[in-house]
């Protein structure tokens, strides 16, 4: 699903929602457990197709990314002239346009596992089916190692 389609304003800096237009990237910083909870509390996660990745939206306006066997890093933060209950608002909107799977995935599998399924040829989806690692299950979700752009 593309949420920035139908995105009603430009209030972020993340191109997964807006595209270019949006403005300057936060330039990836790194995030230990710790600077995760300093970005205020998680009000979302999703998974993200676009980037292969695990994102958390936070109450402080920071958008993180993670990806596999990688830290918590910024994607992007609101813009100063947008105010956090309107920003709130529209990244809500945004997310009501994922399938409801990607909303459902809490966390990422490990590269021990991935590389398991490539090995095995038999591949979970992040719904729980298994597939070769090239496929998609019967609900039309992809294999972990599609939906993390690996293959």
């Amino acid at each position: 699903m593309n949420a920035q389609s139908n995105h009603p304003s430009n209030d972020t800096t993340d191109p997964q929602f807006l595209g270019p237009e949006a403005g300057q990237q936060a330039g990836g910083e790194t995030h230990t457990r710790s600077e995760l909870d300093a970005n205020g509390s998680e009000l979302h996660r999703y998974f993200s197709v676009a980037r292969g990745a695990l994102i958390s939206v936070r109450s402080n306006g920071v958008t993180l990314c993670r990806q596999v066997d990688d830290e918590w890093k910024v994607l992007s933060r609101k813009k100063g002239d947008v105010p956090l209950a309107q920003w709130v608002v529209n990244k809500q909107a945004a997310l009501s346009e994922l399938a409801r799977w990607q909303l459902d995935v809490d966390e990422l599998p490990s590269m021990q596992d991935l590389m398991a399924w490539d090995e095995d040829g038999i591949c979970e989806t992040p719904t729980g089916h298994r597939v070769e690692p090239d496929g998609i299950g019967p609900d039309g979700v992809p294999s972990w190692l599609r939906a993390l752009r690996l293959i």
